[in-house]
């Protein structure tokens, strides 16, 4: 709404991401924008998820759903109210009214029953569900989650997780249920503490996360709105941060962009200037906001390890506010300054660091530089070979890769000098079983190898392989992989050259394999846009995509990328070993 005389409301969007956005959506000289505002909250199997969540949720007996209404909206808010004074037990995709006097508008994905409001009607709680884990490992004693099944997702029944809880690096998703519980309470039918578990104001998330207590089930998991776990600024603290609840994250985010949007509406010079943050990729306003930028600008040149907003402020508060401004910086003069500004953030002073020796890069356009000199030492052996593995959207191994580097035949005499690709892939729908019947074949392929030939090196870049490994040592069914798992990890037959690679190099783009083996190595993919989660999309495609010729030509496409990526662990091996320790 964006008429002089029309309030000012927000979503449940607005307090999490940039607020230029909400200055660029109330600025009356400004076009409407082009695009869906939420487009960067969808990804590959969000919707699917969602239904899947929904349609547990609907099945509570006397569960409202107003999924398959096609009315008004209306005729739905009419619909939600009747289902909240009538009690429902859940309402499924509610439509609820705004809040002129809160400047709030939105509904979640569900409400659920959770005791009585403040004038004794029934009381509700929201709940959101996303397409990604919004729980990770215990670590404290003082964060605890209360977890419901599906099938009874009523708070008061809830049991506590001891060893999950929120993830703060999902703040935007934790902030968004902050708003539609400060929503119902505009609105007069949020459920009171009283009731809920140690009497705490809870919303509820769903995500992808196994809950142990409840047999690794998916569930909704509920947060203490009032739990205080997220590091924020505090220019009153001694350490200059302080740990705040969610809802005290919210109540000042959203203020802050209630003044914005006025301020905007009003015609005043804009409050916020922009930061490239990466919700800008998929940005609606990316058109109006990038002109607004240097071209050298920090927060658009340095995309590895990037600036936070508010250290980007901070040194443009300074005067430091393009590659050259940082790289011509006096770190010794500037961080004393800077420092007590940006305590929120751990290890402060490394991270300008880093930045400013990528500024420095930038403008010498180097894209890797050594952190240090002399030799460097690759493993070699006279069987060795280079794993990679693919997931899909949801973490499921369907590629195993391996380049097979063996001059001497130990294998295969009839195979020639040169490196050659073995790969073991499931292109269709794949159940747990699916998976680890392939993971079984992969496995037991790579042991028979390394028992028996003990030298053999398997190299890999990072633990991404590694960790799956383990993780199929542990679930799959047949004890012969689970030994063949065993065997493996003792061997001592694996390399990390990531490892090697970080003690040695560092990178304005990072020190992931594509960096280095195309800056350093010289290795190009044959795809022109090869990426991890290109290659999810092309494995759907080859799975699912109605044409055969695009199935087979997106199945030719992710053999390929895995292949290359195999190829290029090689080429960054030979590269080191030729380069910087004299060995052939």
């Amino acid at each position: 709404m964006r008429g002089p005389s029309s309030p000012v409301l927000l979503d449940a969007w607005a307090a999490s991401s940039c607020p230029v956005k909400t200055q660029n959506a109330f600025d009356p000289a400004l076009a409407e924008p082009v695009g869906n505002p939420r487009d960067d909250e969808f990804f590959a199997g969000a919707e699917a998820h969602l239904m899947t969540i929904c349609d547990a949720l609907a099945a509570v007996r006397e569960a409202v759903d107003l999924r398959s209404a096609t009315s008004s909206a209306t005729a739905r808010r009419a619909a939600t109210r009747r289902a909240m004074d009538a009690g429902a037990p859940v309402i499924v995709c509610p439509q609820l009214p705004s809040s002129p006097q809160g400047h709030r508008t939105g509904s979640p994905d569900a409400l659920v029953l959770a005791g009585k409001r403040a004038d004794g009607g029934p009381g509700y709680l929201p709940v959101i569900v996303k397409d990604y884990l919004v729980l990770e490992s215990h670590h404290t004693l003082a964060e605890f989650t209360w977890v419901s099944p599906l099938d009874d997702p009523d708070p008061r029944h809830a049991r506590m997780s001891l060893d999950q809880t929120f993830r703060a690096s999902q703040e935007r998703a934790l902030i968004q249920t902050a708003h539609y519980w400060r929503l119902l309470e505009d609105l007069g039918v949020v459920a009171t503490p009283d009731e809920c578990p140690n009497h705490r104001r809870l919303v509820g998330l769903v995500g992808h996360d196994e809950i142990g207590i409840l047999n690794g089930d998916l569930a909704v998991s509920w947060l203490d709105l009032d739990h205080k776990f997220i590091r924020t600024f505090s220019r009153s603290a001694a350490s200059r941060w302080r740990r705040r609840s969610v809802l005290d994250r919210y109540d000042h985010e959203h203020t802050f962009r209630v003044s914005v949007a006025e301020h905007s509406k009003a015609g005043g010079e804009p409050m916020v200037t922009p930061i490239v943050v990466h919700e800008c990729e998929s940005c609606q306003w990316w058109s109006v906001c990038e002109p607004r930028l240097d071209d050298d600008d920090l927060s658009l040149r340095i995309s590895k390890a990037p600036l936070d907003v508010r250290e980007i402020s901070t040194l443009r508060r300074l005067g430091v506010a393009t590659v050259d401004d940082l790289a011509d910086a006096d770190l010794t003069e500037l961080l004393p300054i800077y420092l007590p500004e940006v305590q929120h953030r751990p290890r402060p002073e490394q991270r300008l660091r880093a930045a400013a020796r990528r500024a420095r890069l930038i403008r010498e356009g180097v894209l890797l530089e050594r952190n240090d000199e002399g030799p460097i030492d690759v493993p070699s052996s006279r069987l060795e070979i280079d794993f990679d593995i693919e997931t899909s959207a949801h973490d499921q191994v369907y590629l195993w890769g391996f380049e097979v580097s063996d001059p001497e035949h130990l294998l295969d005499s009839t195979t020639g000098d040169e490196p050659y690709y073995v790969a073991f892939s499931e292109f269709s729908d794949m159940d747990d079983d699916d998976e680890n019947k392939l993971a079984s074949r992969a496995i037991r392929w790579l042991d028979k190898i390394v028992s028996a030939h003990p030298e053999t090196i398997v190299v890999h870049y990072s633990e991404y392989e590694i960790a799956h490994l383990r993780h199929f040592g542990r679930v799959c069914s047949d004890e012969q992989t689970r030994n063949a798992v065993r065997r493996l990890l003792d061997s001592g037959c694996f390399v990390d050259l990531f490892t090697t690679v970080k003690a040695h190099f560092f990178g304005v783009k990072g020190i992931g394999l594509k960096v280095v083996a195309t800056a350093g190595a010289g290795f190009s993919w044959r795809d022109p846009d090869p990426g991890g989660l290109n290659s999810q999309t092309w494995w759907d495609m080859a799975v699912h995509d109605p044409d055969p010729q695009v199935r087979q030509s997106s199945k030719t496409r992710v053999l390929e990328y895995n292949e290359d990526d195999v190829k290029a662990t090689l080429a960054v091996r030979r590269w080191i070993a030729e380069e910087f320790s004299g060995q052939a």
